[in-house]
């Protein structure tokens, strides 16, 4: 039988951690992190069709075509390899996205689980906002934040149940310190892992 991608979804609202905690995860496990995010910003700094698409799409705060995601977190799987732990940071986030995936790796991947992480909306402002002094993202603005998480409730949060629905799942709210939530997540995982 052919080796499985094996894949861990990480989601949650905008500002919520997800990055942070998969550079813990990464650390501890040895997981190979791929944020739909980062793959879609780094393509968006590329001078081709594709990178000037997703420049335009990610600047509304709106959500890039799902063949340009999967095609960009299956070509970076292919590059490490079948024999690692792929954690896959803000993805899916809507149903185009699962069935995009779907229709992208068939059944040639296996869920590990899918952590969902949640926090309340004024949090998680302030965070972004704080963040917004140092990041650089065009998508760290009060305007765009605001849509940001507007499609989250429409489009993303309805996901989260779906994600419960394909396999194992771990929910933690994401409130506390860092290390608080680290915690919550990797003694849930520690089982799921066995």
């Amino acid at each position: 039988m052919a080796e499985k991608y094996k894949v861990i979804f990480i989601v949650g609202p905008p500002g919520v951690g997800k990055n942070t905690q998969c550079d813990k995860l990464v650390e501890k496990y040895k997981f190979v992190h791929f944020g739909a995010g980062d793959l879609l910003r780094a393509e968006s700094k590329k001078d081709t069709e594709d990178g000037k698409l997703v420049n335009s799409i990610i600047s509304q705060g709106k959500i890039v075509p799902v063949k340009i995601t999967c095609g960009l977190i299956k070509k970076a799987m292919d590059e490490v390899g079948k024999d690692k732990i792929f954690l896959i940071d803000g993805y899916p986030r809507n149903q185009e996205n699962i069935d995009g995936w779907n229709e992208v790796f068939g059944d040639n991947y296996k869920l590990i689980t899918s952590i969902i992480l949640g926090c309340d909306e004024e949090a998680l402002e302030k965070r972004l906002l704080e963040r917004a002094k140092s990041s650089g993202r065009s998508d760290d603005k009060t305007d765009v934040i605001k849509k940001r998480f507007k499609v989250y409730v429409e489009q993303s949060q309805p996901i989260e149940a779906k994600l419960k629905e394909m396999g194992p799942f771990i929910e933690v709210q994401a409130t506390g310190t860092i290390d608080e939530v680290f915690g919550k997540i990797t003694a849930e995982l520690d089982e799921k892992l066995k």
